[in-house]
Formats: C-alpha cells, sequence, structure tokens
C-alpha cells in the first residue's frame, strides 16, 4: 500500500539557493492578486526545485497538483524525481497505458487519493477534486497543441481555464516564453518571475 512506497522514496529537502527563493517569493506574492504567474529561467536554473516548493505548498494546504509536461518531456528521470520528492501521492496520466491502469488512475484521481497528477496534454481531462495548482513547464512547447484527432485543443490554454474553475493558481515555466504569454505578462494579465542564474553557478556556454 501506500506506506511500502512511502518508505521507498526518500523525499529530499528542497533547498533554494538565494535567488531561487527570490523568484519562488516573487511567485507567491503575484498569486495573492493574480491567477497565472510566467516563470522564466534559463537552462538549469532550477525551475523544477521551485515546482517542488509550490506543489509542496499546495499539498499541504490539501489540494491537487496538475504538473503538465510536454509530452517528449514526460522521461522515466523525471518521472522518478517526482516520485522520490513526493512518493506514491504521485500518478501519471499517460496515453500508453492499459484500459485497467487508466480506470486505476482516474479513480485515484476522483477520490482525491492522488494529489499530484503529472503527464502530457491530455491529463487536463483527469477527474480532478480540489485542485489547487497547474504547472505548465516549458509552455512554448508545440506538443500542447492537439490537431489531430479531434478534439483540437491546446493543453496550456485548457489547462488555465481549467484552473480558473476550480480557482486555482498556473504557473507557466519556460526558458523562450511564447508570445502569447508574454503579451499576457506585459499587459499585466500575468505576474512574472525571473530566474537568470544557473543552479550552483555553472557558468552559461559561450556562445
Amino acid at each position: 500500500g501506500r506506506l511500502d512506497l512511502r518508505n521507498k522514496f526518500e523525499p529530499v529537502e528542497i533547498e533554494l539557493a538565494p535567488f531561487q527563493e527570490k523568484a519562488y517569493m516573487e511567485i507567491v506574492n503575484h498569486f495573492a492578486d493574480k491567477d497565472v504567474v510566467l516563470l522564466q529561467g534559463i537552462t538549469s536554473s532550477g525551475k523544477t526545485h521551485i515546482y517542488f516548493k509550490l506543489i509542496e505548498d499546495t499539498l499541504a494546504r490539501g489540494q491537487q497538483v496538475l504538473y503538465l509536461v510536454p509530452e517528449i518531456a514526460l522521461t522515466t528521470q523525471l518521472i522518478e524525481r517526482v516520485r522520490q520528492q513526493f512518493g506514491n501521492r504521485v500518478v501519471v496520466s499517460h496515453s500508453r497505458f492499459n484500459s485497467n491502469e487508466r480506470v486505476e488512475i482516474w479513480n485515484a484521481v476522483a477520490s482525491g487519493t492522488a494529489d499530484v497528477i503529472l503527464g502530457p496534454r491530455s491529463a487536463v481531462f483527469m477527474p480532478f477534486v480540489n485542485l489547487g495548482l497547474v504547472i505548465g513547464d516549458e509552455e512554448h512547447e508545440n506538443s500542447y497543441k492537439q490537431y489531430d484527432p479531434a478534439p483540437r485543443y491546446n493543453g496550456r490554454d485548457a489547462a488555465i481555464m481549467l484552473a480558473y474553475l476550480f480557482k486555482a493558481k498556473t504557473l507557466l515555466g519556460s526558458a523562450t516564453p511564447s508570445m502569447e504569454s508574454y503579451h499576457n505578462v506585459l499587459g499585466k494579465k500575468y505576474g512574472y518571475a525571473e530566474l537568470s542564474e544557473r543552479y550552483g553557478g555553472i557558468k552559461l556556454p559561450e556562445l
């Protein structure tokens, strides 16, 4: 059951570097009056650290988190990392699962036993009960858009709408934000936070 898994995974204390702490506080402050915040962070700046901290906050409030990633980013490594941190409160929603697995995942989300739902764009259709936070990582990615088969939708935009229905917050993360999101920041519709350093002071390669 749940406990055995908990013991197998050792969550690590999430330590934020000062520049990450600053971005994290900015996000939290923006959430006081904005529904969506864009976090712009260069590669290796540790966006995941900040996601994990916000997921922790949301779980502490007894709410569910939808963690969306582009199809290509749903790697075994990412799944392991999220599971290591949050144990079997995590379910992965993926089209590759058979129907039995899908029913099991669906029930876990609908009953609220699964708090962290990790998946590609189709995860927005899960039966959330008390969604508190949506994370859209690499929000500029084209694979969030589904053209074929119907329904045609943009996973990122659908997720923002879903969050709105639950009065939940959305954090969009990207190193290269989409024009739409950037435009919404300039128009003060979205909050904005930035990670401009690399975690551990790794220097950027010279171009």
